[in-house]
Parts: C-alpha cells; structure tokens; sequence
C-alpha cells in the first residue's frame, strides 16, 4: 500500500495507555514520530490515564512537542470508579489533575462518564464541579455503554448491577449539559464540550469524515483508492503485529459503497452541533441532500433546521439523534440504487494498493 507524502495535521497518541510506556523508551517514540511528521502538525494529542501522571511525564511530552493531553478520569467518585474497575482512586487522580493544572501549559481535556449503576444526577454534577477546579479546556462526557464480553456487561446480565433508569439518565444529561454550559463549554458534539477555541481538531476531522491514518494494533484508517473509499483495520494481536515482516500482510481492507459511506457521513454529521455542510455533501455524492432529506421534514419538522448552507438538529432534537439515524438509514436503503450509480468526489489522501 502506498499513500504518498501527505500533510499531516493533527496527531493523537492512545487507544490504550499510551503514558505506561517507559519514560525513555516512549521519549524516544515521540523524537521519532516528530521526525516523521515535520513541523506541519497544529493539534498533537497524547491520551493519559491518571495513575500514569508525572511530572517528568509532562516535560517529555512537553519536550517532544505535545500540544494537548486527554486525561481518562471518568469519576472522581471512588464508588464509581470501583464500579468502572478502575486501577486508582479519587485520592491518586486528584493528586494527577494537580500536577497537570501546576505543570501543564498546552490544552487539557478530561473524560467524565454519566449513568454508570449507583451514580445519582448529584454525584454526576459534583464530578463536573470537581473536575472544573483543574481549569479542563475540553471536557468529554460519555453515557455508560455495556459492551460483551466485559466485566460490567457479565455483572449486568446476572443482576449484580442495574442500569439506572430512563427518567433518572434524562435528568442527569439535561443537568450536565446546562451546568456545562454555565462555565463556559461549549456543546459543539454530542458527547463534547469545550472552552472557545478548544474544540478537538483532531476528532472534528473524524467527524467532518476527513481522511485519516491509523498505525499500530488495531488501528482503523479511512482512505480514498482507485475503486472508491476504503477502511483498513490492523491486525489486533500486539504479538502478530511486532513479529509481521510485511505488515501489509496484517491489513483488513474493507471497500465502502456509497450507500454506506453517504450514510456514516451523515450520522457523523449530525452528532455535532453544527450538523452537515450542504455544499460539501452535494459535492461528494453528486445528490440534492436537501431534496433528499424531504421525506424526513414532515416527521422532524420541529427539529431538524435548515439554515444557509447547514442542515442540523435542535437542541430539542439532539436528544433524538439515534431514532433520527435509523430514518435516515431507512431513506438511503430506499434511495440505494440512484445513489451507488454516482461516481465519488472526495478531496482526501489517495491510497494505491
């Protein structure tokens, strides 16, 4: 596979515990990276768990040109953390965000998670006001998801934990969205919020379906090739990755049709505030997106807004994103003929195989 020399703009370090890494050896890593990636990056982010914060840590990742740090706190509630199964506590994390908030002069976001089992909207609100004392100029706040095959998901199915209810999950996210808000974040994605001028560039070009590139274990890329979109997925197992000679080898490629492709470029879309771009939309798949969404207007008339060159949600409608997709899911199924006959004008890195 071959990409050429693309322009990178925005780097993000994590999908795991990045910051575990020995001190020198990840020192090391990120001299090298920032030789690979020249002086063109703007947003350079490194993912952190609080047990892995010092201040020796921050000046390497200071030294080697980090701009921004994402701090995995999810509660600063011990009770909730013992439920996550988190390897810290409230004590330790403190103790992490002090030494960030003393020591750290780039961009600093938190990740807070709401409706985990025994949390009330007070404990939920108290995170946040917590949290606000460390000055985060991104705060990422994420609803509990049970997936299989964890040890929530085994505590769930067997009764030993419960899902906490509808009507308590509404308020604790209306309350967190408002109190968000009166200190000055900015509701610009569905599950993010930030200061103004701290919007993560990073996942905005995820979100806007911008190309990216995805290197180590696991990794997932979005490309642009001669027969159309393509994701590629690394191999998984860390072990089959280091010991592979010809890594291409290790690459799951998976050719998009533009059914689908038109479909993740709106539920993308439509997750942020400033909902989908008509003009880029059009030119992408060659199709009247405002024409094509007429099906909808009757339905969502009270919250999906068209103004200039934007289609959108409501604030109101925001919370109906999921029922929303599945509509839209439903259109493109039965539009899915006359979309797959157009060809694709998507201005993103070129890959050749």
């Amino acid at each position: 596979m071959k990409i050429g020399s693309p322009i990178i703009r925005t780097l993000f370090i994590g999908g795991g515990t990045p910051s575990s890494i020995p001190s020198p050896i990840f020192s090391s890593f990120l001299n090298e990276l920032n030789q690979i990636t020249g002086n063109s990056v703007i947003e350079s982010t490194v993912e952190l768990n609080p047990e892995t914060v010092t201040e020796k840590l921050l000046y390497i990742l200071k030294n080697n040109s980090i701009n921004r740090i994402s701090v995995g706190v999810q509660s600063l509630n011990d009770n909730i953390l013992k439920t996550l199964g988190r390897n810290t506590n409230v004590k330790n994390t403190t103790e992490a965000l002090t030494l960030i908030k003393n020591y750290w002069t780039g961009s600093f976001s938190v990740d807070l998670i709401n409706t985990v089992p025994g949390q009330t909207v007070k404990s939920a609100l108290e995170d946040i006001n917590k949290v606000r004392n460390f000055n985060p100029d991104h705060i990422s706040l994420y609803n509990l998801t049970f997936e299989p095959s964890t040890e929530l998901y085994s505590k769930l199915r067997s009764g030993k934990i419960r899902e906490i209810k509808e009507t308590i999950d509404l308020e604790m996210q209306i309350k967190s969205i408002d109190l968000l808000g009166s200190y000055g974040y900015e509701r610009y994605e569905v599950s993010n919020f930030a200061q103004k001028g701290k919007k993560s560039l990073h996942n905005l070009n995820y979100w806007d379906m911008g190309s990216y590139l995805g290197i180590g274990p696991s990794a997932a890329s979005t490309l642009l090739s001669d027969k159309g979109p393509v994701r590629l997925e690394y191999e998984r197992s860390i072990s089959d990755f280091i010991s592979t000679k010809n890594i291409n080898e290790r690459i799951d490629i998976e050719y998009i049709g533009l059914d689908s492709f038109l479909l993740e470029h709106l539920m993308m879309g439509f997750r942020l505030k400033k909902g989908i771009n008509i003009t880029k939309i059009n030119n992408i798949f060659k199709i009247d997106i405002e024409n094509f969404l007429k099906p909808l207007k009757t339905k969502w008339n009270d919250f999906l807004i068209f103004k200039r060159d934007s289609i959108y949600l409501s604030s109101k409608g925001i919370k109906f994103l999921n029922p929303f997709l599945l509509d839209i899911a439903a259109l493109i199924e039965d539009e899915k003929t006359n979309i797959t006959n157009k060809e694709i004008n998507w201005p993103i890195l070129t890959a050749q195989f």
